[in-house]
């Protein structure tokens, strides 16, 4: 067996985008974002689908799929160095690592619908509770993260979930607008951008003009 080292890569001259350029090749679906290092991986491209539990690599020969799950950790990518079908060098499953780091974030990002206040919400499973109103309970379990990914709090982890009165005022305009258009039960992801979150002051982790990302779970409505 080979012996190789990973290491975590600096992200240096990437481009992610839905549009690959013209050295990568085409694929037989509906790319949603291609990933590609000018500088450290020339030529190389990662296509990926939303939703989709694989991605196109395109380099040296044609696109072929490679399946992937998170977290992406050393026997993962050991399992790709050592497989005879795929033919992968050292290089290829470096970019790999890397694009799957980025493609973990960036997925994150799409199949929102847009508010005129710039609210976005991704539902992730639909409730089949009520919706609620303005002056009631809501009991909602919630991780926040920022635009790279980086966890900032999470009632999950805590082990409570978080209770307070909607519509008053006492959360973040964004999360008080984003709750009222849940019926109980959903899973959903809220985009909130500064306007309608902490604006431009830092508040503990997180820093001035941030736009926020929760993944929310609506339990219930107390009387």
């Amino acid at each position: 067996m080979k012996n190789y080292f990973f290491v975590i890569l600096c992200i240096s001259n990437i481009s992610v985008s839905a549009q690959c350029d013209k050295k990568c090749q085409k694929v037989p679906e509906k790319v949603d974002y291609c990933f590609q290092d000018t500088l450290l991986f020339p030529g190389q491209c990662a296509q990926f689908i939303q939703g989709q539990n694989y991605f196109y690599l395109n380099g040296k020969k044609a696109p072929f799929k490679i399946s992937f799950l998170f977290p992406v950790d050393t026997k993962y990518l050991l399992s790709l160095a050592n497989n005879k079908q795929l033919k992968l060098s050292t290089a290829d499953v470096l970019f790999i690592q890397q694009a799957l780091q980025v493609w973990k974030v960036e997925e994150k990002k799409l199949g929102y619908t847009e508010y005129e206040s710039g609210l976005g919400i991704k539902i992730l499973k639909e409730g089949d509770g009520a919706l609620p109103v303005p002056g009631k309970i809501v009991v909602v379990h919630y991780t926040g993260t920022l635009e790279d990914g980086t966890k900032f709090d999470s009632s999950i982890e805590r082990g409570e979930p978080f209770r307070f009165p909607l519509g008053q005022g006492y959360v973040i305009r964004g999360w008080d607008e984003g709750i009222a258009k849940l019926k109980v039960g959903t899973k959903a992801m809220l985009r909130i951008p500064p306007h309608i979150g902490y604006g431009n002051r830092p508040v503990g982790p997180i820093p001035a003009n941030s736009t926020l990302y929760f993944e929310v779970e609506l339990l219930q409505i107390e009387d």
